[in-house]
C-alpha cells in the first residue's frame, strides 16, 4: 500500500510503498476515505525526538471496512475511529479498565509510533473496538471530522454546566471551532471566538459565534466589553502556545472556569497570583472517551451540514507532503482533508 512517511525533523514527508497491515483477532482493515491533517501532527513533525523515522501519522480518519476478523463488522461498513490505542490488557474491552483512557501511560494515539501506524495512507488497521459506525446520512467526508469534534466535546463535557453562560474560545482552528459548536449545543448563551485570521473568524460567525475578535487589532478585555461581556464565565484555550495560559487567566471572570485544550510543546510561564485573586478554576484536558465519539456521531446525524463548513480543502495523498509543509505557516485554512483517491 502507499503511505506518507515521516523520515526526519525538518524534512518533507515522503510517499512510499509499504507492506499492508496484517490483521489479528477482532481487527479491521479500512480503505481510507478521508484523513484530516491535525495541528498535533504538525507540532510532532517539527519537534525533535517526538517521532521515530518511518512513522505514518494521521489519526483523524474515516473509511470502509475491506477486511474483518470481527464477527461484529462486515465488509463495506462505513466507519470513523477512536484512534486511542489502549494496551493489550485492555484491548478486548476497547477502553482503559482504570478509566484513564488516553491519559493512561500504557495507551497511545495512532500515528505517533512505528508499531501503531496512522492513516496518512490508503489503508489502515484498527481494532474492532475502536470503530464507530457512521449514521446513514453522514458522509465519509464529514465522518473524518468526528475525531476533532470528539476532542471539543470532551473539553466541553469536562468543563461542566454551560447552560446560560458566556464563553470565550481562544483560537479559531478546528478544535476551537469544534468547541464553539459543542458549547452552543450544551446551552452556552453567548460564545465569542478570538482568532487573528480573517477566514477563520468568518467561519466562526458562520458556525454560530456571537462575534469573532481579532486579538491583534483589539485587546481582549476591551473587545469583550464592547460586545457586552465584561468578563467571560468560561474560557477555552485552544491555541497551545506560550503566553496563552496567562491571557486566559487575565480575561476570565472572577471565580470563572478555564479549560486548557491547546497542547503547548514548550515551557510556559504564568503569574499564580492573578489566578488566586480570581479564585479561578483551570482544568487541563486530553483527548476523549468512546462516549464522546458516540455523542459526536449523534450530533453529526443532526448537524453535519453545519460542521462541514470547517472543511477548507481536500487534497490527494500525493499532494499531502507539500500541503503538510504549507500548513506550518498557512493559517487561513481550517481543516484540510486528504483522500487517497
Amino acid at each position: 500500500m502507499r503511505a506518507a512517511i515521516f523520515e526526519q525533523t525538518g524534512e518533507r514527508l515522503v510517499i512510499r510503498d509499504v507492506a499492508p497491515p496484517v490483521l489479528g483477532d477482532n481487527e479491521l482493515l479500512l480503505k481510507i476515505a478521508f484523513t484530516g491533517i491535525c495541528g498535533s501532527d504538525l507540532h510532532a513533525a517539527e519537534t525533535p525526538g517526538v517521532l521515530p523515522p518511518g512513522t505514518i501519522m494521521g489519526h483523524e480518519f474515516s473509511g470502509e471496512v475491506v477486511q474483518s476478523t470481527s464477527p461484529d463488522w462486515q465488509i463495506g461498513a462505513r466507519v470513523a475511529a477512536n484512534p486511542t490505542w489502549v494496551c493489550n490488557v485492555c484491548a478486548g474491552g476497547g477502553k482503559c479498565h482504570t478509566g484513564a483512557d488516553p491519559a493512561c501511560a500504557n495507551s497511545c494515539f495512532m500515528g505517533f509510533r512505528l508499531d501503531v501506524p496512522g492513516a496518512y495512507a490508503d489503508h489502515v488497521r484498527i481494532r474492532a473496538s475502536q470503530a464507530i459506525a457512521l449514521p446513514d446520512n453522514v458522509s465519509l467526508r464529514d465522518g473524518a471530522l468526528m475525531e476533532p469534534l470528539a476532542v471539543a466535546r470532551h473539553a466541553v463535557d469536562m468543563c461542566g454546566d454551560m447552560q446560560g453562560h458566556s464563553v470565550l474560545v481562544i483560537g479559531g482552528g478546528p478544535i476551537g471551532l469544534g468547541v464553539l459548536l459543542m458549547a452552543l449545543e450544551a446551552g452556552a448563551a453567548r460564545v465569542v471566538v478570538s482568532e487573528p485570521d480573517a477566514n477563520r473568524r468568518a467561519c466562526a460567525v458562520q458556525l454560530g459565534a456571537m462575534d469573532a475578535i481579532d486579538p491583534f487589532a483589539e485587546g481582549l478585555p476591551s473587545a469583550m466589553a464592547r460586545i457586552g461581556i465584561d468578563a467571560p464565565d468560561i474560557v477555552f484555550e485552544c491555541v497551545g502556545a506560550p503566553g496563552f495560559l496567562q491571557q486566559t487567566i487575565d480575561v476570565m471572570a472572577r471565580r470563572g472556569r478555564a479549560v486548557i485544550v491547546g497542547v503547548c510543546m514548550t515551557e510556559d510561564r504564568l503569574l499564580p497570583r492573578s489566578a488566586i485573586r480570581k479564585e479561578a478554576t483551570l482544568k487541563f484536558v486530553l483527548g476523549y472517551t468512546m462516549d464522546d465519539f458516540h455523542h459526536v456521531s449523534r450530533y453529526l446525524a443532526r448537524h453535519a451540514d453545519k460542521a462541514t463548513a470547517m472543511v477548507s480543502r481536500i487534497v490527494s495523498l500525493d499532494a499531502l507532503p507539500e500541503v503538510f509543509d504549507q500548513l506550518r505557516s498557512q493559517k487561513s485554512l481550517v481543516k484540510v482533508l486528504m483522500t487517497p483517491s
